[in-house]
């Protein structure tokens, strides 16, 4: 298995808490964040992970190199911010299977990895996305299913009920190709799961363990304090 985490983004609303690292360098408890998520990957044996960077990319380079725990480490660098679905498909260009495990550089979750990604080989889905069912949100993106399928992809809005994108999804590597009027500039989200989750097999995994976003302060602080009762 092979891997991408989304690291580039800006993480603006952390800023009060984290301002010399990039937002999945904040420190937990003397451990970067994203050194959590890449000993959950080691754990289900990928083999390589790309970093999709951007706001402060050489501090992670300068950090992890080119190895962590036998797995090798890439680098896709933005120079200008792509977009969530810009940053993808670039990163894409590094992975040498016919799918990776994406996951945004702020969520931590407790995913089985192995049965996930049999998910995605059992409908062979263009996109397989890991959702979670919540109440009274409006920080993440809504979807609905048909049949087994994702039927249409709502971004965030405020929801009283339903099942949410925590930022950990499989795609093929040639997800975008259908659609070069995306160009190298777009939202994943927006511009891609908008408007064409329902013109070919997207596919929901229901995940309902331990899930955050550290990307605001109260949530940083209080996954500080779950993994600390974890190690």
């Amino acid at each position: 298995m092979q891997a991408i985490i989304l690291c580039g983004g800006l993480g603006t609303r952390l800023r009060t808490v984290i301002t010399d690292v990039p937002k999945p360098m904040a420190p937990i408890n003397g451990t970067p964040f994203m050194q959590l998520q890449l000993n959950r990957l080691a754990k289900y044996g990928v083999n390589k992970v790309v970093f999709a960077t951007g706001y402060k990319k050489e501090i992670i380079r300068d950090y992890f190199g080119d190895k962590y725990k036998g797995i090798d480490l890439c680098y896709s660098e933005e120079n200008t911010p792509l977009g969530t679905g810009g940053a993808l498909k670039k990163a894409l260009t590094y992975i040498d299977e016919d799918c990776a495990i994406v996951m945004n550089g702020d969520v931590y979750l407790d995913i089985d990895l192995d049965k996930f990604m049999a998910e995605h080989r059992k409908y062979n889905s263009w996109e397989t996305m890991a959702l979670k069912p919540m109440t009274n949100f409006s920080r993440y993106g809504n979807v609905i299913l048909k049949d087994g399928r994702m039927e249409e992809f709502r971004e965030k809005e405020p929801t009283e009920k339903g099942l949410v994108n925590i930022g950990c999804f499989i795609v093929r590597k040639n997800i975008f190709e259908a659609y070069p009027e995306l160009g190298d500039v777009f939202s994943h989200e927006v511009d891609y799961m908008a408007k064409y989750v329902n013109h070919r097999e997207h596919r929901p995994f229901i995940y309902e363990g331990y899930f955050v976003d550290i990307g605001i302060p109260e949530d940083y602080f209080s996954f500080v304090e779950y993994i600390k009762d974890k190690q």
